[in-house]
C-alpha cells in the first residue's frame, strides 16, 4: 500500500482532504481512483489508513477506515555532518542515509569544498522533497531534518554524542573499533564526511581538540558521497540498527 507524509492537521477528523500537490499526483501521476486506499503518516509515529472518496486533479477526498503505529525509528540518533558536494552526489547521499535511519542531515561547509553555499529556499525545498520521498519509500516514522549549512569549526564543537571522522590520514583505528570501544554503547553519533579532496591535517587537528574520533574506513579512497553512505552503514550495523 502507497504511504505518503502529510501535515498533522490535514489528519484531525475521519474525513479528509488532501494538499492539493499529493492531489495532484496521485490523480495525475499515479492514477488513483475513488475506492483505493493507501496510508497517511503524520510524521509523529501515527500511519492512517484512508479510503479515497472523490478524486480530481485539484482535490482528493478520503475516509479514514483504519489507524496504526508507524514503523520504529531506530534508537540511535545518527546525525551526518555530510560536505557538500556536487547537487546530484549530494542527493543521492540524502537519499540513501534517509533509507539506512539517519535522523539529521547537516551540510558541512569544509575548507576544502567547491560548491557553492548558495540556492536558498529553492534548494532546502528539494533537498525537504528528496528526505521525504524516501522516508515514504522505506517506512520511516518521521523525515529526517535536513539543516542550513554549518562551518567545519563550528559543527566539530556543537556536534551531539560521538564524534567520529573518517579521514585517510588515519591508519591505524577502524570505524569498527572506534565503535566497540565506546562504553557505554553512544545513544548519538555524529558523523562528519569530507568533500573531495578530503579533510586537511589542519581540519583533522581541530577536530580531535574538539573530541572526535578519527577512523580509516579501509585502504579505497571512496568518493565523498560514497563515504557518507557507507559510514552511515556500518555506524547503524555495528550499533545494531540493522537487523544484526
Amino acid at each position: 500500500m502507497r504511504r505518503f507524509f502529510v501535515p498533522t492537521d490535514v489528519l484531525c477528523g475521519r474525513e479528509v482532504a488532501l494538499p492539493r500537490e499529493l492531489s495532484r499526483r496521485l490523480a495525475t501521476v499515479l492514477r488513483l481512483k475513488r475506492g483505493d486506499r493507501l496510508l497517511l503518516a503524520d510524521g509523529l509515529g501515527r500511519d492512517y489508513e484512508v479510503e479515497l472518496t472523490a478524486v480530481s486533479t485539484r482535490s482528493v477526498q478520503a475516509a479514514v477506515v483504519g489507524e496504526r503505529a508507524s514503523p520504529p525509528e531506530p534508537a540511535l540518533e545518527l546525525v551526518l555532518y555530510q560536505s557538500l558536494v556536487r547537487p546530484q552526489r549530494f542527493e543521492l547521499v540524502l537519499e540513501k542515509g534517509t533509507e539506512l535511519g539517519v535522523a539529521r542531515f547537516v551540510p558541512l561547509v569544509s575548507g576544502r569544498a567547491r560548491v557553492k553555499t548558495e540556492g536558498g529556499s529553492q534548494r532546502a525545498e528539494r533537498w525537504r522533497r528528496i528526505v521525504t520521498e524516501a522516508a515514504e519509500q522505506c517506512g520511516r516514522g518521521r523525515i529526517p531534518a535536513v539543516e542550513r549549512p554549518v562551518e567545519f569549526a563550528q559543527a566539530v564543537r556543537s556536534a551531539p554524542g560521538l564524534r567520529i571522522l573518517p579521514w585517510e590520514g588515519e591508519r591505524s583505528r577502524s570505524l569498527r573499533a572506534a565503535l566497540r570501544a565506546t562504553r557505554p554503547k553512544p545513544k548519538a553519533v555524529s558523523l562528519f564526511i569530507g568533500p573531495e579532496g578530503g579533510f586537511s591535517a589542519e581540519e583533522a587537528a581541530l577536530a580531535r581538540e574538539a573530541g572526535c574520533v578519527a577512523v580509516s574506513l579501509g585502504r579505497r579512497i571512496l568518493r565523498s558521497e560514497t563515504a557518507g553512505i557507507v559510514a552511515a552503514a556500518l555506524v547503524m550495523h555495528e550499533l545494531g540498527e540493522m537487523g544484526g
